[in-house]
């Protein structure tokens, strides 16, 4: 419900307010004008500044923003609460950690992952590394430190803060020095941030001496960014509301046009589609399980700007349209380039960035597209017009018929999935590395472009669906193929992605 014109001139005044007392360093007064206001995100923000860890968590926690009240609900020491928050937010492993290490609640832990069936391989390295930090402490722990020893490898490829976090507590319980040497070492080839300061200070605390640590290798920064990922059920009704943070940076192209390139954690995914799900086809099966390394993939699909910047780039192979699409606006995705024309596109911001940026493998676009799940869309059981856009006219489950806009809109004007990418489905169908294959039989299984017994001067894959698609062609699992890599279409686009390392 909407507030009425004295409601909205009062919130207004009151934003004001709370700017003028965060000005003049008033943060309490300002706090607690945001609460008034609703606005917790802001209020939690401002009273993590001053370590006021419970008031953060509470006010984040009304914010639905589960995460972040987890975490600064352990920093004031109270794990329950933190359990409580990632139990809201569906992660009943991380809940289960607290469990575990803090709560010392190690039969309640243990019983928990009994019947807990990993979904990926994140979900796999959490269950081992619960399993070991309980044996730790109940008189298991050369298992314990075997457990740990099996993860490293693993650990590897999945370059994720909070399972090396567990990995080091781990072996800090079990006073085992040259398992908190390894997962360091380990976590300095995974390129993890700061990992050479960290495991330099620790040495110096424990050992008294740092010889031997690589230095940090220099590397561009990652910055975060928040957003909220939401779920629907069959009615196309919202249940559940989470927030996640994911990991960037930005590509300069010139003229204050940037690429945002997010960080896609490595894992363990099924690829394609189950039997029963509606609509499901030949060619998305058999499902399989694949196993793709960490990546980075654009935020957004290709923007009309960002086309431009790059086809002004000195050309590599042919010619590039500056000004290819159908549907003009500067932030709507670029439509109306060939296979070709986008791996020229690719080859030019290539040489001029010296990172190799191409097109996702099929695997890698699935991987990211479904960021974790397994219903048809990354969303949940259906799509409406509220949060894609695609042909809403046809319905796909039990949600009502919605908006067909018949056109583009900008990038980033939906919710994003759980990795934070936007449009993944709908707006345009996106083009992927791999030539075509009718089935998934003798389909690599590490996330490589297949290019094994395909037609490679032909047909490809393009994933995702578009403005003009029926919901159907815009599953997780949907593949679209395209007989003419040389096709132009207003309903065809792309988005890049670059390997970890990037040079």
């Amino acid at each position: 419900m909407n507030p009425s014109p004295d409601e909205a001139t009062s919130i207004e005044l009151l934003q004001k307010a709370a700017q003028c007392y965060l000005e003049a360093g008033w943060l309490i007064e300002a706090c607690r004008v945001w609460e008034q206001i609703g606005d917790y995100h802001q209020a939690a923000q401002t009273y993590e500044q001053q370590a006021n860890w419970q008031k953060a968590a509470q006010c984040y926690q009304k914010a639905q923003n589960w995460s972040n009240a987890a975490r600064c609900y352990l920093m004031c020491e109270q794990p329950q609460a933190a359990a409580d928050c990632w139990l809201q937010a569906g992660q009943i492993l991380q809940a289960a950690w607290i469990w575990a290490d803090k709560q010392k609640q190690f039969h309640r832990t243990q019983a928990q992952l009994a019947n807990i069936i990993p979904q990926n391989q994140t979900q796999a390295i959490e269950i081992e590394l619960i399993t070991a930090r309980c044996q730790a402490s109940t008189g298991k722990k050369s298992e314990s430190a075997l457990i740990l020893r099996e993860q490293l490898e693993p650990l590897l490829k999945l370059p994720q803060k909070h399972l090396y976090e567990w990995a080091l507590t781990i072996a800090q319980v079990l006073t085992r020095p040259d398992l908190t040497a390894l997962i360091y070492a380990t976590a300095y080839r995974a390129k993890m941030p700061n990992a050479c300061k960290e495991w330099e200070k620790w040495a110096i605390s424990t050992l008294g001496d740092a010889t031997g640590i690589p230095k940090e290798e220099s590397a561009e920064e990652l910055a975060t960014y928040e957003f909220e990922v939401v779920s629907v059920n069959r009615k196309g009704e919202i249940i559940k509301r989470v927030w996640h943070q994911a990991r960037y940076f930005s590509e300069p192209l010139g003229n204050g046009i940037d690429l945002e390139m997010v960080y896609i954690p490595g894992g363990t995914f099924i690829m394609g589609s189950p039997e029963d799900e509606k609509d499901s086809q030949s060619y998305e099966k058999p499902q399989h399980q694949v196993t793709v390394q960490p990546f980075y993939m654009g935020k957004f699909q290709i923007t009309q700007a960002q086309w431009r910047a790059v086809a002004n780039l000195p050309k590599i192979e042919q010619d590039l349209n500056p000004e290819p699409s159908e549907f003009k606006g500067e932030n709507r995705p670029v439509e109306c380039v060939s296979w070709y024309d986008v791996v020229e596109f690719c080859a030019r911001l290539s040489k001029a960035t010296g990172k190799e940026y191409r097109l996702p493998s099929e695997a890698e676009w699935e991987y990211a597209c479904r960021a974790g799940t397994i219903t048809p869309f990354h969303y949940g059981q259906t799509l409406t017009s509220q949060l894609v856009n695609y042909y809403a006219s046809y319905t796909y489950a039990e949600e009502a018929a919605g908006e067909y806009r018949r056109e583009t809109t900008p990038v980033g004007s939906f919710p994003p999935n759980g990795f934070g990418l936007y449009d993944m489905h709908g707006n345009v169908e996106e083009w992927c590395a791999d030539p075509w294959h009718s089935n998934y039989e003798g389909a690599p299984n590490d996330g490589r472009v297949w290019t094994d017994n395909g037609n490679n001067n032909h047909s490809c894959v393009l994933r995702g669906g578009s403005w003009n698609f029926y919901s159907r062609y815009c599953r997780s699992a949907y593949r679209f193929v395209c007989d003419a890599r040389a096709l132009i279409n207003n309903v065809v686009g792309f988005r890049v992605s670059c390997g970890v390392g990037r040079t």
